[in-house]
């Protein structure tokens, strides 16, 4: 794990250090062909690759989980467990519904209504990971507020090896309407041009490792996608030795996600960094998934002692990282001045997030968050502006589109709305 010590002036070479680790581009020719042979031979090139990477064999029938196998998948989880994914849905499913009708608005002025009003697309695909670990979570998180902005068709793809029966539960309670054996970046090439059995879709969400990420980003040309959202981020700042032990637990409930997690903490005190460089390889050593942890803390994770508070806030928003947790008793001035990130947590873990507040864990991550921010009901839907003009048209109106429209030459724009011209 690496130590920095952040002045302003070393920011970029700092940040340069830390995403260079987190550059695939050696994986994306291989990406690139696995989707071209998809494109080509369809389910055929499906099955090839979910035994080559999954060491799983299927058939033609058995790309998509049948209605019955759903069914009989609620009586292999617990009522416990039934129960967390019905509190998330509602929990996701407030906040989302929030942010779906606060969009709808009308204004009057002059005779004008201007009225905005929400339209869902067609058809959605979900990429739920799990390449080491299975995340019904992430149905929920990715299923749920496409349902909410109306989308009807919903499907989603997974590898076989970790669509367990509590996934496909997950599934069934956000609505989903399919669900399919696959995953990697043969199941999103899937989702972008069809085979046989997978029909192609209008827009592909979720999270993903580097080669689900690779993919998304090489049929955005041909299919929207949310975000680039993979491998996993998470920045601490901090500026108390008290709050060492939460910071600890945090990075690596963080880090066990996968061996290629960005996990760091960021702060003013050199005791809290002392601290927290003593507690890891403790708690390192108990931890589940201690392989796992232990690989992505060493490789990925980093310690940065910055000069004051100004200078931690812009060393965060240049990294733009998806989780930020924030442990300060002055977190109302970091909330001011944070502006690129895909979520914050104040005084508590961003496994709230992930598991019970309802805020979407689907973040951008590798930097997006300096111009978007975590998946939501309007990534489904499309803003659609509708005015509904008066029977004439004032000179005001007029003489607003009479300057335009002869200051730029287009004056078929002007004759348009001439006979409807209110004043003589």
């Amino acid at each position: 794990m690496k130590t920095y010590h952040v002045r302003r002036e070393n920011i970029k070479r700092i940040l340069a250090s830390i995403r260079e680790r987190r550059i695939f581009d050696k994986d994306r020719e291989k990406v690139l062909k696995v989707i071209e042979d998809v494109r080509t031979r369809g389910d055929e090139a499906l099955i090839e690759y979910t035994k080559n990477f999954d060491n799983i064999t299927l058939s033609k029938d058995m790309i998509m989980v049948k209605s019955e196998e759903i069914k009989s998948a609620y009586n292999h989880v617990s009522e416990e467990q039934i129960r967390a994914l019905k509190i998330l849905k509602e929990n996701i499913e407030r906040v989302e519904k929030e942010t779906f009708n606060r969009m709808f608005f009308k204004i009057e002025y002059e005779g004008y209504q201007i009225m905005q009003i929400l339209r869902p697309i067609d058809s959605v695909g979900c990429y739920v990971p799990g390449g080491e670990a299975s995340y019904p979570s992430t149905v929920l998180m990715a299923a749920l507020p496409a349902k909410v902005a109306g989308v009807e068709r919903v499907a989603v793809v997974s590898p076989p090896k970790n669509l367990n029966k509590l996934l496909m539960v997950a599934a069934d309670i956000a609505g989903v309407t399919e669900i399919y054996r696959v995953g990697g970046a043969h199941a999103i090439a899937a989702l972008a041009y069809g085979t046989e059995t997978i029909k192609p879709v209008d827009k592909i969400v979720g999270p993903g490792g580097k080669y689900v990420t690779l993919a998304k980003a090489a049929v955005s040309r041909d299919v929207a996608i949310d975000m680039l959202a993979g491998p996993s981020e998470l920045i601490v700042y901090a500026d108390e030795e008290d709050y060492s032990e939460q910071i600890v637990l945090d990075l690596i409930a963080q880090a066990e996600h996968s061996s290629d997690t960005l996990c760091g903490l960021v702060t003013t005190s050199p005791h809290l960094i002392k601290r927290v460089a003593q507690l890891l390889p403790e708690y390192i050593m108990s931890a589940h998934r201690r392989d796992t942890v232990n690989f992505s803390i060493e490789d990925n994770g980093f310690l940065a002692l910055v000069e004051g508070q100004d200078v931690a806030i812009d060393f965060i928003n240049e990294l733009a990282p998806e989780h930020l947790e924030i442990f300060s008793k002055d977190y109302g001035k970091i909330l001011e001045s944070i502006k690129n990130v895909g979520a914050i947590m104040v005084n508590g873990s961003s496994v709230l997030t992930d598991y019970y507040c309802g805020v979407n864990h689907i973040l951008p991550t590798s930097g997006q968050a300096k111009y978007r921010g975590g998946l939501s009901c309007l990534d489904f839907a499309k803003l659609i502006k509708v005015v509904v003009a008066s029977n004439r048209y004032s000179e005001k109106t007029f003489s607003v589109v009479e300057q335009l429209g002869e200051s730029e030459g287009l004056l078929n724009h002007v004759n348009s709305i001439r006979h409807k011209r209110g004043i003589k």
